[in-house]
């Protein structure tokens, strides 16, 4: 989609900034991890994702498991965990970023370091749904070693990620090898925002390393996203739409054309962002709701998550995307539309309470 039809899709959507969550000057984007640094610190984060810093990855166990799942599982009260569940230690170490504050993410990196300590000698977790569960957390971990060693808090930090880096390449070289990645890829093949997810996974982990081999292969994940996506300008899922998880890929889009991307790969993913943000904006109601009908997974009642919740919108994905590629394009009318977002979070969760949901 040429840039001129998504800005006029965006004129047609209200883009008011919101009265309740207030939106600050767009940071300068740069390539690189500084870029992506900009944005994981901004003001606009710190006021929504980030603004009860001591909430943060709080559910955490003095070991480091964290969540009812491998908190259970570690003291036999559950049959099975998930490595995936250890990357919301990201959250707690972002936060620590944002605020200056070591003990946030010191319990960032106790959570990751949990994990790290079930990796299997070739670098596999034995957990179910392997290659897709040990995706986010490595996403996670390389995504928060790299963003400790651009910020202020990097003097403290470098121990953790320094001894973090081996044990990513370990797992990565796991992904890669074609016994792995073959059924992995097949297994992913339905979701669309995998492969971005994927692609971050590797190519983060690359960049950390300072591995051309892997970067090279997260090229071809990002290749294969671009080449889902359907012609109205979603990113299929299970065979048709869904704002959550199409959200999800367009945020995981932002970071790897921010952070692995080079100028080649970033000018390939443009006509796929604009067409999938112009795609979700016109699902954007004036309250920030987002319109779900047609939804192939979420909304609806039609999956749940690893602790058995019904999986419901992301909002905090979609104002994350909308924020991210607000600052790649300079453009204040996607950091409006992502602080409606915010708002409109709020309203579903409160329709979604006064109608005895959770």
């Amino acid at each position: 989609m040429p840039r001129t039809i998504l800005v006029a899709c965006l004129l047609l959507t209200p883009m008011a900034t919101s009265a309740v969550t207030p939106v600050d000057a767009l940071p300068a984007w740069r390539p690189g991890i500084a870029g992506d640094l900009a944005f994981e610190g901004s003001p606009f984060l710190r006021h929504t994702a980030y603004k009860t810093p001591d909430k943060t990855a709080d559910q955490v166990a003095a070991s480091g498991a964290y969540g009812p799942l491998n908190i259970g599982w570690e003291r036999r009260q559950k049959d099975r965990w998930l490595i995936e569940e250890q990357r919301y230690a990201i959250d707690a170490v972002i936060a620590g970023i944002s605020y200056h504050r070591q003990d946030l993410i010191d319990r960032g990196e106790r959570i990751f370091d949990w994990g790290f300590r079930q990796e299997k000698p070739d670098g596999s977790f034995d957990c179910p749904d392997r290659f897709h569960s040990m995706s986010f957390f490595v996403e996670a971990a390389a995504h928060a070693a790299l963003l400790l060693r651009a910020s202020d808090m990097a003097p403290a930090n470098e121990a953790w990620a320094a001894h973090a880096a081996p044990a990513l390449g370990l797992a990565v070289r796991w992904m890669l090898d074609p016994r792995n990645a073959v059924p992995g890829q097949a297994h992913d093949a339905p979701y669309t925002h995998r492969f971005y997810l994927d692609a971050d996974a590797i190519g983060e982990t690359g960049v950390l390393l300072h591995d051309d081999t892997m970067v090279r292969a997260s090229r071809d994940y990002v290749r294969r996203g671009i080449a889902r996506q359907d012609a109205t300008g979603f990113n299929p899922e299970k065979g048709g739409s869904d704002t959550s998880y199409h959200a999800v890929g367009l945020l995981f889009a932002a970071t790897y054309y921010t952070v692995v991307a080079d100028d080649a790969l970033r000018a390939a993913m443009r006509p796929m962002a604009d067409r999938g943000l112009a795609w979700l904006a016109a699902r954007v109601r004036p309250d920030g709701t987002v319109d779900q009908k047609g939804n192939t997974r979420t909304g609806f009642g039609q999956e749940r998550g690893p602790q058995g919740n019904i999986k419901t919108m992301s909002y905090g994905s979609a104002y994350r995307a909308f924020y991210y590629w607000g600052m790649i394009d300079s453009d204040a009318r996607f950091a409006g539309l992502a602080a409606r977002l915010h708002d409109g979070q709020q309203v579903e969760n409160a329709q979604r309470k006064a109608a005895g949901g959770v």
